[in-house]
């Protein structure tokens, strides 16, 4: 019987990755208290948004 779980070397890969989003996220909502071009705030929130469904699901794949 074949199952789906991971194996060490993706978990370790996506352990990873959630790492580095959350950390662009953290700077992400850093930046956006410091930028005042509308342009560029309004891109910033939509990384933000991205950021935190990729998370997401980054987290769910660890599960």
């Amino acid at each position: 019987m074949a199952t789906k779980e991971l194996a060490l070397h993706e978990k370790l890969e996506i352990h990873e990755l959630l790492t580095l989003k959350t950390s662009c996220a953290t700077k992400a909502v850093t930046m956006l208290e410091l930028v005042k071009d509308e342009k560029l705030k309004s891109l910033i929130e939509d990384d933000l948004d991205n950021s935190s469904k990729a998370i997401e699901e980054l987290k769910s794949l660890l599960k």
